[in-house]
């Protein structure tokens, strides 16, 4: 999906997931549909809309997720990565300024993140860590995404994401960040470093699947 070889693997577990849910959608837990880099497949999601009603598509969703809607256009820096060392690093992004960013290709709209544990996942279920390397809730296997790139965490139905001293940086609404955690809202754009998500809660995700689904 985002570069690198884990593509196939990632898409039979997609597949796999989708297969549980369908044969168990009342019964199923949300933890449990969930591939080993935290996303959930977007078939499944579609068949979930066509089985329940919002209000209980929203108590099964349980959380917001972070839905994957563009590209910042730019290059990598590839340059001095001849070490195995270097090549186990961070590189940087340059956005290509004055260019907008383009519109989702077809496996970044399969990028959907429920802002939900693992089932076998370990920590703070309010805690919700986003990377590149195994070990984070959400996984990016990008070059572009640091180890440990940001963490968001969940107070009381609010939602609040900080930066972990990113290589490329994250940003909400375009604006980067620092430390400092910042509320999210519904409907918030935030990239991790050339990837863009839309902040959606249970309710706006059914909206824009429905409409998908019955057209």
């Amino acid at each position: 999906m985002f570069g690198l070889k884990k593509r196939q693997k990632m898409d039979a577990e997609d597949n796999l997931a989708v297969g549980r849910s369908q044969a168990n959608l009342r019964l199923g837990d949300i933890s449990k549909m969930l591939n080993t880099s935290g996303r959930i497949a977007l078939p499944t999601l579609e068949k979930l809309v066509e089985v329940y009603q919002k209000p209980d598509f929203t108590k099964f969703m349980e959380q917001a997720l972070l839905v994957g809607s563009s590209i910042q256009s730019g290059s990598l820096n590839l340059r001095k990565r001849a070490s195995k060392e270097a090549m186990n690093r961070t590189v940087i992004f340059e956005v290509n300024e004055g260019e907008e960013a383009s519109s989702p290709s077809e496996s970044l709209k399969h990028a959907i993140y429920p802002l939900v544990k693992a089932e076998y996942a370990t920590g703070s279920i309010s805690i919700f860590t986003i990377g590149r390397v195994d070990g984070n809730d959400m996984i990016m296997p990008d070059y572009a995404i640091s180890k440990q790139h940001a963490i968001l965490e969940i107070k009381r139905d609010n939602y609040f994401i900080r930066d972990c001293g990113s290589t490329n940086g994250t940003k909400v609404n375009g604006k980067r960040l620092d430390k400092k955690p910042v509320q999210l809202r519904d409907g918030d754009v935030i990239g991790f470093a050339r990837y863009e998500f839309s902040l959606l809660s249970p309710e706006s995700l059914y909206d824009m699947l429905s409409d998908s689904v019955h057209t």
